[in-house]
């Protein structure tokens, strides 16, 4: 008679071919959240300065189209800003829930 998987092998294995690739990579590439922060407002930073440059150097060329464009990529970041904070203030109050479940 075969031998059968135990329920906790059976749902371990489960559990390990479930996982998102998403979650595979948080496991692969642990950054601290205050790190990867600090990461993303410098790339941030960088990608405002170049998008403000770009808009100076067309209005003082007098090519206001470019200018607009660039304006956009200017706004588009701004956007992207939000959505990183957005998503970052989520992120700190699922935690406070979860702290306050294990409470």
């Amino acid at each position: 008679m075969p031998k059968t998987a135990e329920p906790s092998e059976t749902a371990t294995a489960e559990a390990a071919q479930s996982q998102s690739v998403f979650e595979l990579l948080d496991e692969v590439i642990r950054i601290d959240r205050s790190t990867l922060i600090k990461i993303l407002a410098f790339c941030v930073a960088v990608l405002l300065l170049i998008s403000g440059t770009l808009v100076y150097q067309e209005v003082a060329a007098g090519r206001n189209h470019l200018a607009v464009v660039y304006g956009g990529f200017f706004v588009l970041v701004l956007g992207l800003i939000a959505s990183v904070v957005f998503v970052l203030h989520e992120a700190s109050q699922l935690e406070v829930k979860d702290e306050k479940k294990t409470d």
